[in-house]
C-alpha cells in the first residue's frame, strides 16, 4: 500500500546513505564538448527493443522540424523505472506533435528483456514517489514490456551512445534526457521527471536557449567540482575530497552552491562505511560509524550521522542493541516529526509481519508515532496521523485506530486519501464485529 510516509522513509534513507545521488559519478572527466546549443550526435544504437507499436522508426540522424528525447536509464536504476509511466504519458501527449522518445540502456538485450517481462505495479511506482505518473497511463499495463510499448526502448551494449551525450556533456547520473529541438541541436538537459515545461516550450517555438545555457553552464561546473570530490572520496582520499568541497565554498557566493557542498560532506565521510556494508561486513561498518560520530565536531553532521547509526542498526532486529537505539533516536528527533515517521513506519511494517515482537519497543513506537503526529505540519500531518493508526490497530486498540484514522481521511488530500480511507475501512469492518 502507498503511503507519503514510504516516501518520506525512503528519502530520508537515501540522505543517510549519501551516496544515491551521487550513485552514478565515476571518476572520468567531466566533459563539456555537449552542451546546450550543440548539434547533437547521430545515434549509432545496437538494438531496438521496442518501436511505439509501430508508429516509431529507429533514428540515426535527427529529422529538422522535429524534436526528440534521449534518455539514458537502467534495469537496476528505480528511478529510471519511476520515470517509465511518465514517459509514456508524454509520449502519448506529443507523438502527433513531432516528438520521439528514444530511451538507450547500456545493458545487454537478455538483461532488457527479462526486465520487460516483469509485471508492472501501478503502486510500486507511487511508492517511488511519483504518484501523478503511476496514474497517468490510464488502463494499467500487465508488464514493462506493455508499459514501454508506447516508446522506442533501446539498448546500447557498446555505450557509443552514452559516450556520444552522457560522457561528452558531463553527466553522470540516470535517468537523464537530452531534449533535441527542431534545429538539430541539443535544448535541454536533465532528469526526465523535470522536463515538462521545457519541452512544452520547445515544441511551441517559446524556449529561450540561450538563457538556459548560461544557467546550464553553471550546472556542468559543479557536475566536474561533484566528480572530482566523489573520484577522490571512493580512493578513499577523504580529506582530499574534503578540501575540495571547503576550497569551493570558500570561492562561491551563492549560497544555494554553498549549501549544495555542504550537503556533500555526509555522502563523503560515509563512502567507507557504504562499501564495509555492500561487502557484507556490518559490524566493521558500524565501528567505522562510531568512530566517525566520536570524531565528528559538527553539531549538524553529527545529528545525521546518529541518525545513520539507527537506520544501520535497523537493518538488523536481532541487534542487542536495536530497541535502545531506536528508543534514543525518538528521543533525540521528537522535534522532527518526518524523521519520526520514516523510523516508525519502517519499524510498523517489521512488526506487522512478524519480524519484530518486542512488545515494549510497539509501545515506544505508538507512543512516538502519536507524538509526532501532534506536532506535524499540516502537508504530513495526514501521513503521520495514519501511521499512529496502524499502531493502535495493531495494538488492538481499534477505537483509539477509528478516531485517528478518520481525522488522517480529512486531512488527506491525492493519491494518499484513497489508501488512508481503506484502511479506515478495514478499521470500521473490525469495529463493528
Amino acid at each position: 500500500m502507498f503511503n507519503l510516509k514510504t516516501v518520506l522513509r525512503r528519502a530520508f534513507v537515501a540522505s543517510l546513505v549519501g551516496c544515491v545521488g551521487f550513485a552514478g559519478l565515476t571518476s572520468q572527466a567531466v566533459g563539456d564538448d555537449l552542451t546546450i546549443g550543440s548539434k547533437a550526435p547521430a545515434l549509432d544504437i545496437e538494438h531496438w527493443v521496442q518501436d511505439g507499436n509501430g508508429k516509431f522508426k529507429p533514428v540515426t540522424e535527427f529529422a529538422k522540424g522535429k524534436v526528440y528525447i534521449v534518455e539514458f536509464w537502467a534495469t537496476w536504476c528505480g528511478p529510471c523505472i519511476a520515470s517509465m509511466p511518465h514517459l509514456v504519458e508524454t509520449q502519448k501527449k506529443y507523438a502527433d506533435k513531432g516528438v520521439q522518445i528514444v530511451s538507450i540502456s547500456d545493458e545487454d538485450v537478455e538483461t532488457v528483456d527479462k526486465f520487460l517481462g516483469r509485471k508492472y505495479n501501478a503502486q510500486g511506482a507511487k511508492k517511488s514517489g511519483d504518484e501523478k505518473a503511476a496514474d497517468e497511463s490510464g488502463d494499467q499495463p500487465k508488464t514493462y514490456r506493455e508499459l514501454t510499448s508506447a516508446y522506442c526502448l533501446t539498448t546500447d551494449p557498446d555505450r557509443s551512445a552514452s559516450k556520444d551525450y552522457m560522457e561528452a556533456a558531463g553527466q553522470n547520473g540516470i535517468p537523464c534526457a537530452f531534449i533535441v529541438g527542431k534545429d538539430q541541436k541539443i535544448e535541454w538537459i536533465g532528469h526526465p521527471m523535470s522536463m515538462d515545461k521545457a519541452l512544452a516550450a520547445i515544441v511551441e517555438d517559446k524556449w529561450d536557449r540561450a538563457a538556459f545555457a548560461e544557467e546550464f553552464a553553471e550546472s556542468q561546473k559543479m557536475d566536474l567540482l561533484m566528480a572530482k570530490i566523489m573520484s577522490a572520496a571512493r580512493s578513499g582520499k577523504t580529506e582530499k575530497a574534503m578540501e575540495l568541497i571547503d576550497s569551493a565554498i570558500a570561492a562561491t557566493e551563492s549560497e544555494q552552491t554553498k549549501t549544495r557542498l555542504q550537503g556533500m560532506k555526509f555522502p563523503v565521510l560515509m563512502q567507507k562505511v557504504g562499501k564495509l556494508l555492500q561487502s557484507g561486513k556490518s559490524d566493521e561498518a558500524m565501528a567505522e560509524l562510531e568512530s566517525l560520530i566520536e570524531a565528528e565536531k559538527n553539531p549538524e553532521m553529527k545529528k545525521q550521522m546518529e541518525g545513520a547509526r539507527v537506520q544501520l542498526v535497523m537493518r538488523d532486529p536481532t541487534n542487542p542493541k536495536f530497541a535502545e537505539a531506536v528508543i534514543n533516536a525518538y528521543a533525540s528527533n521528537k522535534d522532527n516529526p518526518m524523521l519520526i515517521n520514516s523510523i516508525t513506519w519502517d519499524l510498523y511494517e517489521k512488526f506487522a509481519s512478524g519480524a519484530l515482537k518486542d512488545k515494549d519497543l510497539l509501545k515506544a513506537s505508538r507512543a512516538a508515532a502519536e507524538q509526532a503526529a501532534e506536532t506535524a505540519d499540516a502537508a504530513s500531518k495526514a501521513a503521520i496521523l495514519d501511521t499512529a493508526a496502524h499502531y493502535q490497530f495493531l495494538d488492538g486498540d481499534i477505537k483509539t485506530a477509528l478516531k485517528t484514522q478518520t481525522e488522517a481521511a480529512k486531512l488527506a488530500e491525492g493519491s494518499v486519501k484513497a489508501d488512508i480511507e481503506a484502511f479506515l475501512k478495514e478499521i470500521k469492518e473490525k469495529a463493528d464485529k
